[in-house]
């Protein structure tokens, strides 16, 4: 078993974008990811649960859905959680911006939650030292090129300016003015927040799940990407790789977009932070 040795920045106290996905089929999720460019950093002998890492920044944990999870969260549902390699002192350094933090003891390692804006609950994982009953890998085949994004239901207006405020806090900040419909915050090299404007019934949390802080909602997002990779040269790998890809022109923006193994639709954009 290789020593899990990948840190995305030696500052203790670094939030890096990690999305929890609930998956009915981890292995095949965990396949599409690493056909993205993501490699390994955690994983089990059974396949049900993964820690994979994108070389451009940011990460995906894989977690099987339903009964195998304690929220019993649906296939398909994201939620939003950080990283960090110091829990403790990543809680303390946000307590010292006036937000509410609690962390706890997991049997691997330290876990949190800070109250986000509205209510909800963002986690915090702190990064993991102790593999036992893990494979730890070293993450060195993860692409370069590509970044994880986590898209966030955000309303252009007073919503948006207190998410905005409170991922400032975190470390990511706006990397343009954006516009009503969709804005970008970057932390680059632990990927980026993206606030978009909803589409009809999409929430950015929901009631309960939570048994770390069962007072807040779940914080949701919707799993995206950045590159700098041709556009469609990923999506002819995508494709040959058996997801169906297409590179797509709206408003001027030239994306790719699939259809991930939950059913789940996907963008990858082109790199919004230099």
């Amino acid at each position: 078993m290789t020593e899990h040795t990948h840190h995305p920045a030696a500052d203790p106290v670094a939030f890096t974008v990690f999305p929890l996905r609930f998956t009915a089929d981890p292995a095949a999720l965990i396949s599409f990811l690493r056909t993205l460019g993501m490699a390994p950093l955690i994983t089990t002998e059974r396949g049900g649960f993964a820690d994979l890492v994108a070389g451009g920044g940011g990460r995906v944990m894989v977690h099987a859905a339903g009964a195998a999870s304690a929220t019993g969260a649906p296939a398909g549902e994201t939620q939003l959680s950080t990283a960090v390699a110091a829990a403790d002192a990543a809680a303390e350094h946000l307590r010292g911006m006036d937000l509410e933090v609690v962390v706890w003891d997991e049997s691997y390692g330290l876990q949190g939650n800070i109250t986000g804006p509205h209510g909800e609950a963002v986690g915090i994982n702190e990064d993991q030292e102790d593999h036992y009953g893990y494979l730890a890998h070293d993450g060195t085949d993860a692409d370069q090129r590509l970044s994880v994004t986590a898209v966030r239901a955000s309303a252009d207006g007073p919503q948006r300016e207190r998410d905005v405020e409170f991922f400032a806090a975190l470390g990511f900040t706006p990397v343009d003015d954006g516009d009503r419909w969709y804005r970008a915050l970057a932390n680059p090299g632990h990927g980026t927040i993206g606030l978009h404007e909803p589409a009809d019934g999409e929430a950015a949390h929901r009631p309960g799940g939570d048994p770390g802080h069962p007072g807040l909602e779940v914080s949701l997002v919707r799993l995206g990407f950045e590159t700098t990779e041709d556009l469609e040269a990923l999506a002819e790998r995508l494709d040959a790789a058996g997801h169906a890809a297409r590179v797509v022109l709206a408003d001027g923006v030239r994306s790719v977009h699939v259809i991930d193994p939950d059913g789940q639709h996907v963008e990858i954009h082109p790199r919004s932070w230099r």
